[in-house]
């Protein structure tokens, strides 16, 4: 009787499951008889830099692109030792980046074609390396999905991959999945940074596999999920996915496991390809919702229909280039709350357009209504500004409203060094500048004339720390009102 593969020691795994397939065996089962690039995903950019100039390969901040088996062993041998490995799912191409050139990137806009059904299963808690355990219910879930697709007969053509603490399936369509073309502007000669024109096929056919054949499968595993403590993770169904590459190293949890081939079968999924395209229709790039108002909601923040470029935070989103970080989350989901309680429809022409202008400055941006639980709060747009350095947009803690008399309020920043009855405020290592002013806080009394000694030595000392130009910020719009407001 074999012994299933979940079952064995890493270094049984390796020897008798993983080496049954060579790399070559899973290129050219990637490739399916086609000419392909594939991304070599590399979350460290130093390192794709100097291994691309070393093999005289393309590469972007996301990766580096190999067109043979040779380049991708190349590839493998110079980074499998530093750095964790990924392969993007589908095939990339070359496309028109914000500089107005044409190169190859992880983008959505970058994938030429729809290769593979990516199916990524991991524990529901994710604490320490995957046991033997975890490892036989993520393969559980993984035959369940198989046995449901094989009533189609779409379970001929697959690779099933350990992914060191979890398992992925590739379901290849039988006929790959054309992507149309996506139209740059290049605006660069008048001075303006170019973008991606309006192509409501290319948006569609982003979200044939999230809202068709995913959303079935994640109906499907979600009744498993309690049982065996794994679930599919929704986001693996994006066109730029990138999957565990086999024969590399995951490095996680302060060492590393093997990734491996369990898997691989090279029939033919008759009917995928098509049963996929035929739900194209039911997409519906903005999605009609019924529209509550939240109570919280000020006069000030509602939105008027006609006047969403003239919103304080649509308007400074569209004339600037702001930081990616937290920008979804912190930005477009804020604006997405207020659209929803102040009753805009989101397939009205005005938001349609300024949604596209928003997309082209910024990439993707979910039209998708929030949940009832959240409502808009400036404070949370403030954070964003706050984390990034800029200049908030809302004032600053406005729930803050009772004074404290902490003799502070006359204090000027060009006299920081005239104070020096302290000379310094000792700051943990083990926060951040906000956590600093917070403990900082609990060391001043009210009423004390003192503070003022002690809240110079403590820009000072934070100046050590965060360097000039952070402290100056904070002291600008944020210090004063944590220190000096309840």
């Amino acid at each position: 009787m074999t012994t299933e593969w979940y079952r064995l020691e890493e270094g049984q795994r390796i020897t008798e499951v993983y080496t049954k397939y060579s790399i070559k065996d899973f290129w050219q089962w990637w490739l399916g008889g086609e000419t392909k690039v594939m991304e070599v995903r590399i979350k460290d950019y130093i390192l794709i830099k100097n291994v691309a100039k070393k093999l005289n390969l393309p590469h972007s901040p996301s990766g580096i692109y190999v067109w043979t088996v040779e380049q991708l062993k190349l590839v493998m041998k110079e980074v499998r030792d530093k750095a964790t490995i990924w392969m993007g799912i589908n095939s990339r191409k070359q496309n028109w980046n914000k500089f107005g050139k044409k190169s190859f990137g992880g983008t959505d806009n970058n994938v030429r074609q729809i290769d593979v059904l990516f199916i990524d299963i991991d524990r529901v808690q994710k604490e320490g390396p995957a046991n033997r355990l975890d490892l036989e219910n993520c393969d559980k879930m993984a035959e369940l999905i198989l046995e449901r697709l094989a009533t189609q007969g779409w379970n001929k053509n697959y690779c099933k991959i350990c992914s060191g603490n979890g398992v992925q399936l590739l379901i290849k369509f039988d006929v790959p999945i054309k992507l149309p073309e996506v139209i740059y502007v290049n605006k660069s000669s008048n001075g303006t940074a170019g973008y991606f024109e309006s192509n409501d096929e290319f948006e569609k056919m982003k979200r044939l596999i999230p809202e068709g054949i995913g959303s079935d499968i994640l109906k499907f595993s979600k009744k498993y999920k309690n049982d065996l403590g794994v679930e599919v993770d929704k986001a693996c169904f994006n066109i730029g996915r990138v999957a565990a590459l086999p024969f590399t190293k995951n490095f996680k949890y302060g060492g590393f496991t093997w990734r491996g081939i369990i898997k691989l079968e090279n029939g033919i999924n008759e009917g995928l390809s098509d049963y996929v395209l035929s739900k194209i229709n039911n997409i519906t790039l903005y999605k009609e919702r019924a529209v509550f108002v939240t109570k919280g909601l000020q006069n000030r923040d509602k939105i008027k229909k006609g006047e969403l470029k003239n919103n304080i935070l649509i308007k400074y989103m569209l004339e600037n280039d702001l930081p990616a970080g937290m920008r979804n989350n912190y930005l477009w989901f804020q604006v997405k709350c207020l659209l929803r309680d102040s009753g805009i429809d989101l397939n009205s022409e005005e938001f349609r357009k300024i949604h596209k202008d928003l997309e082209n400055k910024y990439g993707s941006l979910p039209a998708n209504i929030p949940d009832m639980k959240f409502s808009f709060d400036e404070n949370i747009v403030n954070k964003y500004f706050i984390v990034n350095e800029l200049k908030p947009i809302y004032p600053i803690y406005p729930n803050r409203t009772k004074r404290l008399d902490m003799k502070i309020d006359n204090f000027k920043w060009e006299d920081i060094d005239k104070y020096t009855l302290i000379k310094e405020i000792k700051l943990s290592e083990q926060v951040d500048m906000l956590e600093d002013i917070m403990l900082f806080k609990a060391y001043l009394r009210e009423g004390d004339i003192s503070n003022v000694d002690k809240y110079a030595a403590f820009l000072r000392s934070c100046i050590q720390k965060y360097g000039e130009k952070t402290v100056k910020y904070y002291y600008d719009y944020v210090i004063l009102k944590l220190l000096s407001y309840e």
